[in-house]
């Protein structure tokens, strides 16, 4: 007997860390090979999301899955400036073309800017 599409389990949530719902300031450069693209300046961008993982972002620059970027997010009322590489892992349109949304993982976090962001996280979620 085969089982009806409806009938199968919810999928689990893929993410392995907590998250929050917060706007922060973010700087996004992007980088081609081991250094930052001269070609291009820094995208600014809000956080709609962050985690010690990474970040779903909000901006009026669509960037393609893939793309390898550096990120500086000034993390709202603790005053610290990370800095840390990632991966776009998705892009979507929420406003015809002129506001996107994306999804980028953390690769690379210094242990310190790791634990300020578990510590960030988790105080907000209290």
């Amino acid at each position: 007997m085969t089982a009806k599409r409806d009938d199968q389990p919810l999928r689990q949530e893929r993410r392995g860390d907590s998250r929050i719902s917060e706007e922060d300031r973010i700087s996004v450069e992007i980088l081609s090979g081991e250094n930052p693209s001269a070609e291009l300046p820094p995208i600014s961008a809000l956080t709609k999301e962050i985690s010690p993982g990474g970040v779903r972002i909000m901006s009026s620059v669509k960037l393609e899955a893939g793309t390898r970027v550096r990120l500086e997010i000034v993390l709202s009322g603790r005053r610290r400036l990370i800095t840390v590489n990632g991966v776009v892992r998705w892009s979507r349109n929420i406003y015809e073309e002129d506001l996107f949304e994306m999804g980028i993982e953390f690769a690379g976090l210094s242990p310190e800017d790791r634990l300020s962001l578990l510590e960030h996280v988790y105080r907000k979620r209290d």
